[in-house]
């Protein structure tokens, strides 16, 4: 089991429906783990239209459980798409976390636990 197989065991399931796995950096203050959406995540709007790829979103940073007694960071990058000969851009948009929290769903409701 290579290092990626290891640290998708540690992350949830849906999110690797719509996430690959694409870099893990351990830096002096923590980990930060990168899910890139995947190519195959046309957004609805686009349905039944020749949609073409138009970047990236600014990634989305928040924080999970710490790994091994350091802070962990996931950055979620989103593609951009639109349909071929427009402007307008389409993307999906996810839930990754709790309105103004900065930290993933699971690991918010463990932190209120002890507030």
């Amino acid at each position: 089991m290579d290092i990626t197989e290891t640290f998708q065991l540690f992350l949830p399931t849906e999110w690797l429906e719509f996430f690959d796995l694409t870099n893990i950096i351990e830096k002096p203050y923590g980990w930060e783990i990168t899910l890139t959406e995947k190519p195959d995540l046309i957004p609805r709007s686009l349905k039944n239209k020749i949609a073409v790829l138009n970047g990236y979103l600014n990634p989305i940073e928040i924080n999970d459980f710490p790994i091994r007694g350091k802070p962990t960071f996931l950055k979620f990058i989103r593609r951009r798409w639109k349909e071929e000969g427009s402007q307008e851009s389409h993307f999906n948009t996810y839930q990754f976390h709790h309105e103004g929290m900065k930290a993933t769903k699971e690991f918010g409701a463990f932190l209120k636990e002890f507030d």
